[in-house]
């Protein structure tokens, strides 16, 4: 599996301009359904370019590498998956309330992510490291995330006193273990979420 953060870190990659246009939009929509098919190892760029109607040489000028391919799939991924979560909470009116919908949020799209649900099945082994012991800038990206919103509510007066971070980093690494162990007390479907949510997590913030 590619590492995004061999070239810069993970958050900068997210943060900077997404590369979109007709023809990567056609590469990506195939590598995605390809990935999801057959997974990453059986997927080669032949197979890419047959199913986006496109020539090796368009692909190759795009994404010189498959590590290549393989990282702007995940990188766009991530950004719709940020994009939903923000339309999530966006009509939340407090902070309280958006780290309650962002939580329940989080676990409904997670779930819904055809993509890395799939390699988990098809390739455990390529994923699980980069979810488990290398899942660390993954974690730093998220985090980062989170946190510059709650320190943008607390500039509003929104919030309590309180750490950005060490918040962020509570409700990211709760998450991430659900996520990767559901099975538990914590209730995972949206009204159970929403309301372990309620009860534990927003106290955090007053």
């Amino acid at each position: 599996m590619t590492e995004p953060t061999d070239r810069a870190p993970l958050s900068d990659l997210l943060a900077g301009p997404a590369v979109s246009g007709p023809q990567v939009d056609r590469i990506l929509d195939a590598a995605l359904e390809l990935y999801g098919t057959f997974g990453l190892r059986r997927t080669t760029v032949d197979d890419v370019a047959r199913a986006s109607g496109l020539g090796r040489a368009t692909i190759y000028r795009r994404f010189p590498t498959k590590n290549d391919l393989v990282t702007g799939v995940l990188l766009r991924e991530a950004r719709r998956f940020f994009a939903e979560l923000d339309a999530a909470v966006a009509a939340s009116p407090t902070v309280a309330e958006r780290i309650v919908e962002g939580f329940v949020a989080t676990l409904r799209i997670s779930r819904e992510q055809r993509l890395v649900n799939r390699l988990l099945v098809l390739e455990p082994d390529l994923l699980l490291p980069h979810a488990t012991g290398r899942a660390g800038p993954l974690l730093a990206a998220a985090r980062g995330y989170l946190a510059r919103r709650l320190r943008a509510a607390q500039r509003q007066g929104d919030a309590g006193a309180f750490d950005p971070e060490v918040v962020a980093e509570i409700l990211i690494r709760l998450t991430h273990s659900l996520l990767l162990t559901p099975e538990g007390h914590i209730p995972l479907d949206d009204d159970g979420a929403r309301a372990f949510a309620r009860r534990y997590l927003t106290p955090m913030i007053n």
